[in-house]
């Protein structure tokens, strides 16, 4: 694979890595608050929908980097 292809896929994971360490620190931050339970349940199940998310943008980009590299 091309270095400039790999530099695509270095920066999507770099992106997504941020993405995913910001929901990541916000869940703890929830689950060490003093909110009550029910509360926290519901935002952290959002949170967790928002990683998978995150995930699959992240699938579907270098996947489509992969598919631009074999069409060279």
């Amino acid at each position: 694979m091309d270095t400039a292809f790999q530099k695509k896929i270095d920066d999507i994971m770099y992106e997504t890595n941020e993405k995913i360490n910001a929901i990541v620190n916000e869940i703890r931050d929830i689950r060490f608050s003093k909110m009550d339970e029910h509360e926290k349940q519901t935002k952290c199940d959002a949170l967790r929908m928002e990683f998978e998310k995150v995930m699959i943008e992240e699938e579907k980009k270098v996947e489509q980097v992969m598919n631009e590299s074999e069409n060279q």
